[in-house]
Formats: C-alpha cells, sequence, structure tokens
C-alpha cells in the first residue's frame, strides 16, 4: 500500500518532475502507454494494475483458439508478465482491479482478488487504460450456467471447456456484428449448429446493407441461421424464447453466447467528475489528455477524434489502442507527443469472406450534414487472364460539393484488405475522388487489374459528380 503524496512529491509534480506513474489496465493500451513512459524517463516509477490473471493478449485471436485453429491459447499472449519487471521495469500487478479513485488525492482504491484485501495507490500522473466491458443483455436466463460471455481469456476457456466436455449439438448467438458472427463460424466448425439472433433489422450494422445482405446470404449458404429483427426474451436449459414481429417462438439450444456488443469498462469513474461520452468512454484531447491534467486515458475505454467528422468518437481497435497508448504514456512521463485520430478502419476474414470499412456510413454522412452520394459496384479481385479472380463489391461513399471520399467499404473473396488500407490513407489526407482515381496503385495480372477496383469506384464517382 503506497501513502498519499507528500507535500515535496505534490510540488516537484507541479515543476514538472514526478516519480510515481500508474496505469489502470495490462493489455495493448496500457502496456503501450506504460513502455513508452519508460523509453521517455528511465527514473519513474511504473505500476500496471490488471483486474484479471493475464496482461498482453490479442483477445481478437479468441475465436480461433474455440475453432481450434489455433492450437494453444498461449500462443495468443505476446510477453509473460514477467518480461516488463525483468525487461523494461515495470512492476505489473495481475488480478488488481481499480474500485474507485479520488483525483483530489491522487488515489486508487484497488481490489486485490487474491487476498480479498483493499489497498490504496497513490499516483502522481495516471493512465486509465481499463478498456471495454461486453453489454449483458436484460433477458430473463442471462445468468444461467448455459449462458457464455466472450471477451476475455476467462471466457474463451470457460467456453472451450464446456464444449469439450459436453459436446453440445445447438448453440444461439445472441448478436450479429463481427465477433458474433466469427463465433458463429467458429461454432460451426466443430459441427454445433448455430442460429445467430440480432435485434436489429440486419446483421453487421456498421456496415452498408449491400454488405451485410450478402453476409447473411453466405452465413445461410454455409449452414448458419440468421435471425434479424429479433427479440431474445428469455433463456432456460435448452431454448431461448425470440419474439419476431409480434410472433413468439422458441429456438432449441444446448448453449447461449452473448456478442451485444461492448462499452467502455469506466464503472470506478461514478464518484468523480470526469468528463465522459459516448459508451461511458473518457473524453481526451489530442494528447489523450482527460478533463483532469494529471490523468491520461487511451484504449477501448477512451475517445478517440474522428478525422473525417472532426469529433470525438468511441472507435475501439487495437491499432488506435497501442497507438493512443505510446501517446498517454510519453506525455504521462514528461512528453508532448500528440495523436491525430482515426478513421476507423476495420477488416475481418469472416465465412471466407474479407469485409472492410473505414471512414463514414452513408446514413451518418447524410446526417452529419454532408451532399453525400453512395456508389457502389462489383468488380474482379484480379485479371481475368489468369483463372481464380473473385468477385468484390464495393462502395464509396463522397461528399457532392467537396469531392471528397467519406468512407469506403468492401466484401469479396480475396484482396479486400490490399485495398481498404488505400482508402483509409486517402481519407486520413482528405483527397478527392479525382486524386484517388489517379492513384499509381500496382498491377500484375495475378494480384490486380490494371485499373484497381480503388480507381475504378473513383472513376465511377467522378463520372457521378460530372454528370456524364
Amino acid at each position: 500500500m503506497v501513502k498519499s503524496l507528500t507535500a515535496k512529491k505534490k510540488a516537484a509534480m507541479y515543476n514538472g518532475l514526478y516519480n510515481n506513474l500508474v496505469v489502470i489496465g495490462g493489455n495493448a493500451a496500457g502496456l503501450a502507454a506504460a513502455s513508452q513512459a519508460r523509453r521517455k524517463n528511465p527514473d519513474i516509477g511504473i505500476t500496471v494494475l490488471e483486474s484479471g490473471k493475464y496482461v498482453s493478449y490479442g483477445s481478437c485471436g479468441l475465436p480461433y483458439f474455440i475453432s481450434g485453429y489455433v492450437k494453444k491459447i498461449e500462443d495468443l499472449f505476446a510477453y509473460p508478465r514477467d518480461f516488463f519487471k525483468q525487461e523494461r521495469n515495470i512492476d505489473v500487478l495481475t488480478s488488481h482491479q481499480v474500485v474507485g479513485m479520488d483525483p483530489a488525492k491522487r488515489q486508487l482504491l484497488v481490489n486485490a482478488a487474491d487476498s480479498g484485501e483493499n489497498k490504496v495507490f497513490s499516483y502522481d500522473r495516471l493512465v486509465i487504460a481499463s478498456g471495454a466491458s461486453p453489454v449483458i443483455p436484460r433477458i430473463k436466463g442471462a445468468g444461467s450456467s448455459n449462458v457464455f460471455n466472450f471477451w476475455t481469456v476467462d471466457d474463451a476457456r470457460r467456453l472451450k471447456d464446456h464444449i469439450e466436455q459436453n459436446s453440445p449439438r445447438k448453440a444461439a448467438v445472441i448478436g450479429g456484428g463481427q465477433i458474433g458472427l466469427l463465433m458463429a463460424e467458429a461454432l460451426k466448425k466443430l459441427g454445433i449448429s448455430v442460429t445467430v439472433i440480432e435485434a436489429a433489422d440486419r446483421i453487421l450494422g456498421g456496415f452498408e446493407p449491400e454488405i451485410s445482405t450478402i453476409m447473411t446470404r453466405k452465413a445461410e449458404m454455409e449452414g448458419i441461421e440468421v435471425l434479424a429483427g429479433t427479440e431474445a426474451l428469455s433463456i432456460n436449459d435448452s431454448s431461448v424464447t425470440i419474439e419476431n414481429s409480434g410472433e413468439r417462438e422458441d429456438i432449441p439450444c444446448d448453449f447461449v453466447l452473448f456478442s451485444a456488443g461492448i462499452r467502455a469498462n469506466t464503472g470506478f469513474l461514478e464518484e468523480t467528475s470526469m468528463e465522459l461520452g459516448k459508451k461511458n468512454a473518457i473524453i481526451v484531447d489530442n494528447k489523450q489528455q482527460t478533463s483532469y491534467m494529471n490523468i491520461y486515458a487511451c484504449g477501448d475505454c477512451a475517445t478517440v477524434k474522428n478525422l473525417v467528422t472532426g469529433k470525438q468518437d468511441y472507435i475501439p481497435s487495437a491499432g488506435n489502442g497501442v497507438k493512443a497508448g505510446r501517446i498517454a504514456g510519453e506525455n504521462a512521463a514528461g512528453g508532448s507527443g500528440s495523436f491525430p485520430g482515426s478513421v476507423g478502419t476495420v477488416v475481418d476474414k469472416i465465412l471466407d469472406l474479407e469485409l472492410a470499412r473505414t471512414g463514414i456510413g452513408s446514413v451518418e454522412a447524410i446526417d452529419l450534414g454532408f451532399e453525400a452520394i453512395k456508389l457502389i459496384d462489383s468488380y474482379a479481385s484480379h485479371a481475368g487472364s489468369v483463372p481464380g479472380a473473385k468477385k468484390i463489391a464495393v462502395i464509396a461513399i463522397v461528399d457532392t460539393r467537396t469531392r471528397r471520399l467519406l468512407g469506403a467499404q468492401m466484401i469479396g473473396a480475396e484482396g479486400v484488405g490490399k485495398r481498404i488500407d488505400v482508402f483509409a490513407a486517402a481519407i486520413t489526407n482528405e483527397m478527392t475522388v479525382d486524386d484517388i482515381y489517379m492513384l499509381d496503385l500496382s498491377y500484375s495480372p495475378a494480384i490486380s487489374t490494371v485499373w484497381d477496383p480503388v480507381n475504378k469506384i473513383c472513376g465511377k464517382a467522378v463520372l457521378a459528380l460530372d454528370g456524364k
């Protein structure tokens, strides 16, 4: 237990010097912050408080552990906990959950799960990288033993053990976002029949409807039942009761998996005046500084500037987390770094289809006051002279006043990941469709077409804007 700051320490901090940095959260963003702080300042004490038992793992890879594609869950761990003490002189304390804080006293109330003891940790500067928590639908039976969340290593191990010990035949996945569909795919590969239940009128709500339709058809072709516009009402040992258009039905299942989205894990800030935004995320500036000058935040618990809208937004991703983490750590250690923001680039591979998006969608563009048009087309992934070319559906959202590309989305069997990054770079740099149309993109018959699909959709936009 660390005592409150002494007057000497307080005076030192106000003179730009300090001795004690605490980081809340031991995954990507928090460890990026701690590591960068150590690079910036070799002398300060750095302590990382992690609520779980594990640190530095890739949660995005957990569905592949369930399916068996990743054989050992340890393969998802980037570094063991001891690495940070031995190589970077960073103390990492696992099973230490922050349950409250007093910014005026610069103190954290921490529950140590192993002992059950509550401790007080003091800090000169603080980085909050507490991540996010899954949204648990308020459904009767949600706490049953056959109901699973899927967010942490413990969640994955519990589900894996249940499948291996009980050999279930049918599962219901509540939530039709990317994680829900990845888990549906993983369960299907294990021979489990899967029904995806989505309350919204379509799956993949962050994508344009055309992409949602393509993925729905693919899922159904692979034997995964998709029930969109459907509310789960209750769960029991053998079924889920659903309602669709006023009609109720029991869907047989041996277990239920929740994948209904996430929200920032900031409940311990309730007694503070920390400024929060969308999904309870901590609002930060481009220095990752919060509404308290000695507290920084990063990762899935914090907002990010949306480079298209210019506003603070909730864009949780590993890439944003580690970049913002580095800036938070640098500045908490006395630096002056700046994180410019994000265009919200996402890519995944589900049921052998690559899907990706960057920028904003058509509805959001209109809501924000852009005079936006949406263009859709389908192009070959590479030259027809080389066998095996696949179709890629491409969507571009364009502002007719400035001719800027505002957003792009794609789905196809190959070549999507290569191209979405071109769109992301173009949107970041506020390029017009005229600029992108003439980009010198790589060509080889086995990899692309002479006019790449990126060029082609923007050429189509140029013609539309010119009225041709």
